[in-house]
């Protein structure tokens, strides 16, 4: 059974997020989950932020919240955000909801306000970077094939080589052979 205090650690890549096509990481960690039926993380993003989907090793239910495995260690998640167009910069928050079941089958929910601060790329200082979570995204983008490099190609970079296909311009199927008209 987890009550108070229910402690989760959320630290970003970076110390900000560009307002125009910009990207973070944000790593969380969540305390073990024991004695549970069911647990998820869901998030609410602001309006111009996005998020890849890709929880690494968890799966997404239908309602896009991330199911977590009831275990004795901590569970670690790390999320890629990121931003299209341009958005308004300043001071925002990303909801993190965590539910929980428990084998009783009491209901219970914690969310946390994670701030985030917006900004103009043009106008801001080298941003702060947390070396850790960056050694985690990069061993992840080496472990995980299906992680996006490249932001404007969300299909993953195929480099095997392609069957080289050699043309005959003499050779003629069966039909071509029994339906031509030579003339």
């Amino acid at each position: 059974m987890i009550r108070e205090p229910f402690q989760v650690e959320f630290r970003f890549a970076k110390s900000y997020l560009e307002h125009e096509e910009g990207i973070n990481h944000l790593w969380i960690r969540l305390p073990p989950l024991i004695g549970m039926k069911r647990a998820a993380v869901g998030m609410q993003l602001p309006v111009g932020i996005y998020w890849t989907e890709d929880a690494g090793a968890y799966p997404m239910d239908a309602d896009g919240q991330i199911r977590l495995e009831p275990s004795n260690s901590p569970s670690e998640l790390l999320l890629e955000i990121y931003t299209l167009q341009p958005i308004s910069p300043g001071l925002t928050e990303l909801i993190f909801t965590v539910s929980c079941i428990e084998g009783s089958g009491e209901e219970w929910a914690h969310s946390f306000a994670v701030p985030l601060m917006i900004v103009d790329e043009e106008e801001a200082e080298p941003p702060v970077m947390d070396h850790e979570i960056v050694r985690k995204v990069k061993g992840r983008q080496w472990h995980n094939s299906q992680h996006p490099v490249d932001q404007g190609n969300r299909e993953p970079l195929d480099c095997t080589p392609r069957k080289q296909i050699r043309y005959d311009p003499h050779y003629r199927s069966e039909l071509e052979k029994q339906y031509s008209i030579e003339g």
